[in-house]
């Protein structure tokens, strides 16, 4: 069963809440369109000062960390034992959240983050 909108939408405001007004709410939409069909979606330490979000599903999962000040946020997707992802990039200087590109991405970095997640969610 996808996440409930409201505990999505809480995560997606305390994720973005040091970005700038229009930036944050730009991420915080972002991340409620992309990780709306999602089971699980926490928030996860990726390295010094660098925090993600990390939506998890039956058959697949989807990242996304960005700290809202570049021109893009990327959102990278990927079914369960895949060795690759689709990332795409969307236009934060836009209020649409406009796809500017997508690119295939391996998944070796991501799948001890996201074994370790999983781990966090079921427990």
């Amino acid at each position: 069963m996808p996440i409930d909108s409201d505990t999505l939408s809480s995560l997606a405001g305390d994720y973005a809440k040091d970005m700038t007004s229009i930036r944050g709410r730009r991420v915080q939409r972002l991340l409620k369109r992309e990780f709306a069909g999602a089971e699980h979606v926490l928030m996860v330490h990726v390295g010094p000062g660098t925090t993600g979000v990390l939506g998890l599903s039956a058959s697949g999962a989807a990242f996304c960390a960005t700290d809202g000040k570049g021109k893009h946020a990327s959102v990278v997707k990927w079914l369960h034992g895949s060795t690759v992802g689709l990332e795409t990039r969307f236009d934060l200087l836009k209020d649409s959240l406009p796809v500017s590109g997508t690119t295939s991405v391996p998944l070796a970095g991501l799948q001890e983050l996201v074994r370790q997640a999983a781990r966090k969610a079921k427990a």
